[in-house]
């Protein structure tokens, strides 16, 4: 999961440039292992959130605009649908007890996750890097 939000961190930030990102130049700035990056990028072209061009001039760019993109679609891309616990085995007490604290954290995951886009991940990443600038001697 964290390595899909890393690689499309990337997208989005390079999203205004027109121009599509290769794998390297995404590996070059983000600590993402080259075998899962092309399996995700896979995943997330099938799933029409990115497209890939061939060529000298390839790579991959973002099919629709970062602030479209939530959060939420990413982990469910990503992660799955999430579902509901089972709740076919005999009920108890304490069983029902875990089910509703379960219940009460998906909901708040889901949420969060689906009040962010990465046009804010983008934004917020601006605002600490030029909050916290490097220094070099």
């Amino acid at each position: 999961m964290e390595y899909a939000l890393l690689a499309l961190l990337e997208l989005a930030s390079h999203h205004g440039k027109k121009v599509p990102l290769t794998m390297s130049e995404i590996v070059a700035k983000q600590p993402i292992p080259e075998r899962y990056l092309e399996q995700i990028l896979t995943n997330l072209r099938r799933a029409g959130v990115v497209q890939s061009q061939r060529g000298s001039k390839g790579g991959f760019i973002l099919v629709r605009e970062p602030w479209q993109i939530t959060l939420l679609e990413i982990v469910t891309l990503v992660e799955g649908e999430r579902k509901e616990k089972d709740s076919s085995e005999s009920p108890t007490l304490e069983r029902t007890l875990v089910y509703e604290i379960w219940e009460q954290a998906n909901a708040a995951s889901i949420e969060v996750l689906g009040r962010y886009t990465l046009q804010d991940l983008c934004q917020e990443r601006e605002i600490r890097a030029q909050q916290s600038p490097m220094y070099y001697i």
